[in-house]
């Protein structure tokens, strides 16, 4: 991820991590009121011990060897981002069974950054890896909706990958993004 200046974004670079810790199932809960927007995400990958954890804060820390810099700013710049607001982050991790990741912005705060298109965030992240299945929950105010990627490749296993059907999800979340909204 170049820039994180959307919430949206810092989601969608959690998620990338995600991925990249070899899960095959991830779990994304993004909810938001009129005050905050809290997000939370779950994968059953290598997860970190924790001296990894407190070097996965480190804005000048990273495992990924193939990047031409060699420091990571996504968990680092979330937690500053978070707690600029008067939010959180937390980071729970086992190593051999996953990572959650939990981060509340209060939306309320001047120093918050804008929420973003969660619509493309969340179709985004559904296609960051063919062969991981996601299960999305996405709530505003009382209303909400999920996603269950695993069922919607058995149901649709011909066409999933296919770009007319990636484009009718596209269109699908934000009439679901629009319908969540409206409602309150």
């Amino acid at each position: 991820m170049a820039t994180l200046k959307t919430i949206a974004d810092h989601i969608s670079d959690i998620c990338e991590n995600a991925v990249a810790s070899h899960s095959k199932k991830c779990e994304l809960y993004i909810e938001e009121d009129k005050t905050n927007i809290k997000f939370i995400i779950k994968d059953y990958g290598k997860g970190m011990d924790e001296d990894d954890i407190k070097k996965a804060l480190d804005p000048f820390f990273t495992t990924k060897k193939e990047r031409k810099k060699k420091f990571g700013v996504g968990l680092p710049f979330l937690k500053f981002s978070t707690e600029l607001t008067g939010g959180y982050l937390k980071l729970q991790s086992k190593k051999d069974e996953g990572t959650i990741v939990e981060a509340l912005f209060n939306k309320t705060n001047i120093d918050c950054q804008p929420v973003g298109d969660i619509s493309m965030c969340i179709f985004s992240v559904i296609y960051i890896d063919p062969n991981v299945d996601w299960y999305i929950k996405r709530t505003f105010n009382n209303e909400s909706y999920d996603l269950n990627t695993e069922k919607l490749k058995e149901l649709y296993e011909d066409i999933y990958f296919k770009p007319t059907f990636m484009n009718e999800i596209k269109q699908m979340l934000k009439t679901l993004e629009t319908e969540i909204k409206e409602e309150n």
